[in-house]
């Protein structure tokens, strides 16, 4: 469950625009599709987000949710790591992890942005099994996503920086409606402080402080995170939390590829699919 913490109200799932969604997944060509990617999919796969929306910023319109007809539905994509010139890394340059779902790059494909926390690395950060659950969701509700982790590369959470987001969008400049960024743990605070982005997930906010975010929606995910929220929505940010269940599976259940996911893409999705 998600609780809200603002004056302005978000929509997580629209479900006056099913029958929208219905008529356009009706005129897609590619036949017997849901049976093949059923097996990942629940009993009820939930339709996030909103159909197409006039252009927002950039002239761009918002995604149009497929649910059950996108690439990650049967093929898994590549994951790539390239080095850039990074003025703001120790030694001038940064790694930096990226994965893109299959088919050609567009400005009108949401990116991800994730600043890892301690423990792990940009290379081990999205896992294989993160890799399948991030398809299942992105399969469920029919937007995919780039994903994109730069290497800390002195011990401290890195910051997004200008380097990073050139290297992943290139020519293909998003609109900050169509960026997010995550942080976990130690690196929520620095996600926050993203100026590039109008979403932001922080994943176990370490000691529930956060200086000065930036983002306009903020996704606080964890146990204990209600203060937090409710110090944020004061300075008049939309601000959600999100305690999920618990995770068997051993990772921690506020871990980003644990029980959060779905509610975690979620959020998402309806802040890239609907105007502000």
């Amino acid at each position: 469950m998600f609780s809200t913490f603002s004056q302005r109200a978000f929509v997580l799932v629209s479900s006056g625009l099913v029958a929208a969604a219905a008529a356009a997944l009706a005129a897609l060509p590619p036949e017997g599709l849901v049976e093949r990617v059923g097996a990942h999919l629940g009993p009820d796969p939930a339709l996030a987000g909103s159909a197409l929306l006039p252009p927002r910023e950039g002239g761009l319109p918002a995604p149009l949710p497929r649910p059950g007809q996108v690439s990650a539905c049967v093929q898994s994509a590549p994951a790539e790591v390239v080095t850039i010139p990074d003025e703001t890394a120790p030694a001038g340059e940064r790694e930096l992890w990226i994965r893109r779902p299959v088919g050609p790059d567009s400005a009108d494909l949401p990116v991800l942005y994730l600043l890892h926390g301690a423990g792990t690395d940009h290379r081990g950060a999205v896992d294989g099994d993160a890799r399948a659950a991030l398809d299942r969701e992105m399969c469920r509700t029919g937007v995919e996503f780039v994903v994109a982790v730069p290497e800390r590369t002195d011990g401290a959470p890195t910051v997004l920086t200008r380097a990073a987001v050139r290297a992943v969008e290139g020519a293909h400049e998003r609109p900050r409606t169509l960026r997010a960024v995550g942080g976990a743990d130690d690196a929520a605070p620095a996600a926050a402080a993203s100026r590039q982005v109008s979403q932001a997930v922080l994943w176990n906010p370490a000691g529930g402080e956060v200086a000065e975010p930036v983002a306009t929606r903020l996704l606080l995910v964890g146990g204990g995170t209600g203060p937090l929220a409710d110090s944020l929505a004061e300075r008049g940010m939309t601000v959600a939390t999100h305690t999920p269940d618990a995770d068997h599976s051993g990772r921690r259940a506020a871990d980003p590829w644990g029980t959060a996911l779905p509610g975690t893409v979620d959020f998402l999705v309806s802040g890239w699919t609907t105007t502000p």
